[in-house]
């Protein structure tokens, strides 16, 4: 009789289970369906009208009619959580079709509508903190200074930043952005912050960088350091593999973009005694890889630091005028390709 009853217990407890799990599960899988939850996959970019004092609902039926989203229920459900829908202004857009609806409020609030005042950026890959407020004083309404004390003084979060790191050198996704009006110098900050979020996590660049024993961060100086040296794309994962065999063997890096670097102005050239400067970002006399990065990688840097060519190789020159590099195993080897570089005429 006691069996019995445990066995009804049993099954009763089951019950509860699936009642109470059933909703949950059906909740989460419709959510899904509906677009509220996973990565955009951006596609073609579409263009759609605002009308004026449109609502959630509206813009979340525009969307959908485009296709930029799934469901306007799902854009719906999103704002209603998140907020923000306030923020979209009326008027005509250019966004890509494919966006969650997150992604998609987001698209529409940073971009603003056509024909509003904004101004076109362009940074640079390979660009340094000062280079971007730089650009941000002399094209925009931001202050160099204010958006540069932000950027070096850990008033910024970043997820590949650690803790006990302030500056956000390297971390600034290089691209061209639209900046607005109503732009300040936290919010476009955090916007350049959260690009490079998003494009180290399409690379799955964490566990990439796992996988050859580095943290995220780690992986983003040698990202900082391929983007100094290489200037065309068929070099970027062989430089990588220069770098990590170096750190495997203990033999200094070497890298002239760290040297550049230190000296705090953007060279062409190093001279004798320039290779002497005392600094922890001197990879010919330090070894290992500098405390922070060195400038903002982009894309093609960020995926050579993490997918590294296969090979033995521990040098690399200039091989040609066009900033091609030759690599080699061999000391000797690597001075006659030096030799062979100094002797055209660039």
């Amino acid at each position: 009789m006691s069996l019995t009853r445990r066995g009804r217990a049993m099954v009763i407890l089951v019950v509860f289970f699936l009642l109470l799990g059933a909703p949950v599960i059906g909740g989460y899988l419709y959510l899904s369906s509906i677009g509220f939850y996973g990565e955009s996959d951006p596609g073609k970019t579409v263009e759609l009208r605002i009308p004026k004092g449109a609502g959630t609902q509206t813009i979340g039926r525009v969307l959908e009619e485009e296709g930029v989203i799934v469901s306007a229920f799902g854009f719906r459900l999103a704002t209603y959580f998140e907020g923000g829908v306030e923020d979209v202004q009326a008027g005509r857009y250019e966004i890509p079709t494919g966006l969650n609806p997150r992604d998609a409020l987001a698209a529409l609030i940073e971009s603003g509508p056509l024909g509003a005042e904004f101004v076109t950026v362009t940074f640079p890959e390979g660009s340094w903190l000062v280079d971007f407020a730089a650009t941000l004083g002399d094209k925009t309404h931001l202050s160099e200074r204010r958006f540069l004390d932000l950027v070096e003084n850990g008033k910024i979060a970043s997820e590949l930043k650690p803790e006990d790191i302030s500056t956000m050198e390297g971390l600034l996704f290089p691209s061209t952005y639209q900046v607005v009006e109503k732009d300040t110098e936290k919010s476009l900050a955090t916007r350049l912050v959260t690009e490079m979020e998003k494009q180290t996590a399409k690379l799955r660049f964490d566990s990439k960088a796992e996988a050859l024993g580095l943290t995220p961060y780690e992986a983003l100086i040698v990202a900082s350091m391929i983007e100094g040296e290489a200037s065309v794309g068929g070099d970027r994962d062989k430089i990588a593999r220069v770098i990590y065999n170096r750190l495997d063997q203990g033999i200094a890096l070497g890298i002239d973009a760290t040297i550049i670097y230190a000296l705090g102005e953007h060279r062409t050239e190093l001279f004798e005694s320039d290779l002497e400067i005392d600094s922890p970002y001197n990879t010919r006399l330090v070894q290992g890889l500098p405390p922070t990065p060195i400038g903002a990688p982009g894309v093609e840097s960020l995926k050579a630091a993490v997918e590294p060519a296969e090979g033995d190789w521990l040098y690399y020159v200039l091989s040609d005028c066009e900033g091609h590099h030759a690599f080699s195993v061999d000391y000797n080897d690597f001075l006659n390709d030096k030799a062979a570089y100094q002797a055209l005429e660039c």
